[in-house]
């Protein structure tokens, strides 16, 4: 790119030689296939999406009014909830998914799971999430990412507010490309293979 007096707003003139146009195609956006729940698990992800709800009621939200439930199923049939507690700085808010993993977290899912020879990967084995104003369970991309770090075979479920049917998909197909949290594991552990 030419960066001539005049031809770029690099000279802090402010005139360019106008708009660019990219010829890459932009294909649509084709969503993931719902997961139809086994008729089994039901009524125990009723009672996660449930406990989400409840959550929900005690968000901390004075600048978004959005209150936001979450509830964690661990392997071993325990249900965490969390919800949303903003901070009038934003970035300091804590979304509800996060809330809920971390409560999980302080009351001793990794060492209960450690004792049952099961990695960090496998211990949650559902994330419920609940928005009263909300159209859909989907977790935001940053709480995607954090709960990326218990991996992508997580079932992520909630209500369909049309129906009141359980919506199901995996975080995997909420993130079809993502960063590689077992690969990173592996190699700073020292398997660079």
């Amino acid at each position: 790119m030419s960066h001539e007096k005049g031809k770029c707003s690099c000279d802090g003139s402010g005139e360019t030689s106008g708009p660019i146009k990219l010829h890459t195609p932009r294909p649509a956006v084709k969503l993931p296939k719902m997961i139809k729940v086994a008729k089994a698990d039901e009524a125990l992800y009723r009672r996660v999406v449930d406990a989400a709800k409840q959550a929900s009621a005690d968000a901390y939200q004075p600048y978004s009014q959005f209150n936001v439930g979450a509830a964690a199923l661990t392997f071993d049939g325990q249900i965490y909830t969390g919800f949303n507690i903003e901070n009038c700085g934003y970035s300091q808010t804590i979304h509800a998914e996060e809330s809920a993993v971390t409560n999980a977290m302080a009351n001793g899912l990794m060492k209960r799971a450690s004792a049952h020879g099961i990695d960090q990967f496998h211990a949650i084995l559902a994330v419920a999430v609940y928005a009263p104003k909300g159209k859909d369970p989907w977790p935001c991309c940053n709480c995607r990412q954090f709960l990326g770090e218990f991996g992508y075979d997580m079932h992520i479920i909630g209500e369909d507010p049309k129906d009141g049917s359980i919506l199901c998909l995996t975080l995997g197909q909420l993130v079809p490309f993502a960063f590689p949290i077992e690969e990173v594991l592996r190699s700073v552990r020292g398997d660079r293979g």
